[in-house]
Formats: structure tokens, C-alpha cells, sequence
């Protein structure tokens, strides 16, 4: 298997051994470069000031592993590699479009979900966005993808 490299690092399969303290890797909101010390005040790649502890974090939990998104990142959820850092999360699904969405934490610790115009929708909670439209996320949301893939929102 080879690495992982920027954004894809950011997804991380679930693991069947014990929970580790904190196995999700974390990336610059800025160059989305993969952070070797979470708990830098910079980044070693663009050398801009990192968000300190106690930052809100959004996480959605997938069946096939965790996206950790920091305060002013953007990920667009998707099959296609070329849009799309965690697209091999979501190749097995062909109901799931290949910009399928957008999901972002702003400086104010909003989570927020886009649909980015795919077939068969982006929905919180059961509910489906019209495309274009963006929606807050709380923690405990449901956000699905097409009829087959289901996460878990958690703010923290």
C-alpha cells in the first residue's frame, strides 16, 4: 500500500484494533499540507499560523473511515480524484456524483454542507438540498450521499 499523501491522508480507514487516542491526520486549512505536530503554532510547508487547541473541529464519521476538517478548510466529497482528496471513499458507490459535495468549518465554527449540483442528492437528516444551497451541520447530523453513503457529523 503506498502513502498517503496531502488531502487524502485526511481519511483514514476505520481500524479493527483497540482506539488509538487520535488516529486521524491533520491538515493545513491553508495549503492542506498533512501536519506531522497537530500542535504546532505553524505549518512546515507554507509557514502560516495553525488553529490552536480548542478550535472547533468538524468530524463526519463514514462507514470506510473519519474526515477531520479544520476552521476554514474545505473538502469536496466526490468520486473523482481530480476534485475530490477522498474520492477513494466513494468509488465503490456509483450513485454518489464525482463533485458530489462540499463540507467546511468557518471562523465561527459553523459546519456547513453544499450540494455542488450532483444526481442523486446531498442530504442532512434525511432531508434533501437543492443544489447550490448551502445548510449548517450540528453535531449528531446525519449527512447521506446518494441513497448509499451515511455520516455522522460531530463538532467538537
Amino acid at each position: 500500500m503506498s502513502p498517503q499523501h496531502g488531502r487524502e491522508a485526511t481519511l483514514l480507514p476505520h481500524d479493527v484494533s483497540p482506539p488509538r487516542p487520535d488516529s486521524t491526520a491533520f491538515m493545513c486549512p491553508y495549503c492542506e499540507a498533512v501536519l506531522s505536530n497537530p500542535s504546532a503554532a505553524q505549518c512546515e510547508s507554507c509557514l502560516r499560523p495553525l488553529p490552536q487547541k480548542g478550535t472547533p473541529v468538524l468530524r463526519v464519521l463514514f462507514p470506510a473511515g473519519e474526515l477531520k476538517i479544520s476552521v476554514g478548510q474545505h473538502l469536496v466529497l466526490g468520486r473523482d480524484a481530480g476534485q475530490s482528496p477522498v474520492a477513494a471513499t466513494f468509488t465503490q458507490y456509483d450513485n454518489v456524483s464525482r463533485r458530489h459535495s462540499t463540507v467546511w468549518l468557518d471562523p465561527a465554527g459553523t459546519a456547513w454542507v453544499r450540494d455542488e449540483g450532483s444526481t442523486n442528492g446531498t442530504f442532512v437528516n434525511g432531508e434533501r438540498l437543492p443544489r447550490g444551497v448551502e445548510a449548517p451541520l450540528r453535531d449528531g447530523d446525519q449527512l447521506r450521499l446518494a441513497a448509499d453513503v451515511t455520516g455522522t457529523v460531530q463538532l467538537s
